[in-house]
């Protein structure tokens, strides 16, 4: 990284974070309503149980609604979600040995279930094979309207069962009519018999509804995409924070780190700017480390995502953060990509966190569209590989004529009976103009 970068000390950062001498921002609000709680976006998460039956089967599990991405789910008490590449996981423990995903896909001309099912589990098992498990699938049913497999899986010493299928759902975008779901589950062999039955209910509970756009910002430091609502906290040289106002933000930090620090590792960067905000991790949820290599100067790049549960200053936080680090000098340099919540929202805001921490690009000076392409691989964005659009993260790229205001806008955010016909609005019921179909 370029040198001349201002060193890690009193720099405002997001995610309502501040350096240990530096209390000019606010832990999110951690004292929300466990049951309900809305940011100023409008998305909620209910704790109660919702009576309700989707394309996909009975509901009978609380519901989870996330009206940033566009989704609904089943989420049992105390389970947690997360989403990543294309896929919703519900999970009920960081080993990840029983939980539940679902995987939307635009169901485009050309697509039938069945080659929608098969390239979705391929996508499912590099995953898995991402984390060091490994996933083998035996076709059940083969109908093209409603193909199934068993999954056999192994992580570590650990031995599990599953179960997986494809099921369509209506979903007017302005891509196609329909939306196809890979609902997969999974459990340790002696436990999936009694589990598979409230598994197969997760994914049961899923269920498309509208989402947010999302206004693509760039000024003279940073391009980012925010949700409508959402507000930039403050914004320095090298710093950025954007939040909904109470219980969620996102940050981005570039810094080049003192002499001396000891830091040589994505890890030992994180623990080192982490004690100077003020945060410390009780439980590391997940953890994905990108293999390290030499960068011209001589040095060592190397990348780390984590999921964590701790404190912010005494303040409970769920967070995720995504470290990129070059050591090799005596000043170390590095980039933290941060988004934490209030742990009684986090189910329902995860998914915009980690799409706007992927959108923050630093000094960017391409136009658009460009920038537009490289977002959309960012966050996951696989369309030229499977063949097929995620629908979790599958955006278009819109404009407002009247404001000349530039908007990622979520397939889910399409209205079909809007007041000028099909198509993409802003909050005053303007049509926006698509600028990438």
């Amino acid at each position: 990284m370029a040198a001349g970068r201002r060193t890690l000390g009193c720099v405002v950062l997001a995610a309502s974070l501040a350096g240990a001498a530096c209390s000019t921002t606010k832990a999110p609000n951690a004292d929300s309503s466990t049951t309900q709680s809305s940011g100023a976006s409008g998305a909620v998460s209910t704790g109660t149980v919702a009576a309700s039956t989707t394309a996909s089967g009975p509901c009978t599990l609380p519901l989870t609604h996330d009206t940033f991405a566009g989704f609904h789910i089943g989420v049992p008490n105390g389970w947690d979600l997360f989403t990543f590449a294309g896929t919703i996981v519900v999970s009920k423990d960081p080993s990840a040995a029983e939980e539940a995903t679902v995987t939307p896909v635009l169901m485009t001309a050309g697509l039938s279930p069945a080659s929608v099912f098969s390239s979705s589990l391929g996508g499912l098992q590099k995953q898995i094979a991402a984390v060091g498990g490994t996933m083998t699938d035996t076709v059940t049913s083969s109908g093209d309207q409603s193909p199934a497999a068993t999954l056999t899986l192994q992580n570590g010493p650990t031995s599990m069962a599953g179960q997986a299928r494809l099921v369509v759902l209506p979903e007017v975008t302005a891509h196609g009519s329909s939306v196809g779901a890979l609902l997969a589950s999974w459990a340790p062999v002696t436990a999936f018999a009694a589990e598979s039955a409230a598994l197969a209910g997760i994914g049961a509970c899923y269920g498309p509804e509208p989402g947010t756009l999302y206004q693509v910002m760039k000024d003279q430091v940073f391009t980012y995409a925010i949700p409508v609502g959402w507000t930039v906290k403050s914004e320095g040289q090298d710093a950025i924070e954007i939040d909904d106002g109470n219980d969620a933000a996102a940050s981005y930090l570039l810094t080049m780190l003192p002499p001396g620090t000891g830091v040589d590792s994505p890890q030992s960067l994180l623990s080192y700017v982490f004690g100077h905000m003020g945060i410390h991790i009780d439980k590391q949820l997940s953890s994905l480390q990108l293999p390290s290599h030499q960068v011209a100067n001589g040095g060592t790049q190397g990348q780390e995502l984590v999921e964590f549960t701790g404190t912010l200053n005494g303040r409970a936080i769920h967070g995720t953060a995504n470290v990129l680090s070059e050591t090799g000098s005596s000043t170390p340099t590095g980039v933290l990509r941060l988004g934490v919540a209030s742990p009684d929202v986090w189910n329902s805001v995860n998914g915009a966190l980690t799409h706007v921490i992927n959108s923050i690009q630093h000094k960017f000076t391409q136009d658009l569209q460009q920038w537009e392409n490289l977002s959309r691989q960012q966050q996951g964005f696989n369309q030229q590989a499977q063949g097929f659009d995620y629908a979790l993260n599958g955006v278009d790229l819109v404009h407002d004529p009247t404001t000349g205001a530039t908007f990622e806008a979520p397939y889910d955010t399409y209205r079909a009976t809007g007041p000028d016909g099909p198509g993409y609005y802003d909050r005053a019921n303007n049509k926006l103009q698509i600028q990438t179909p």
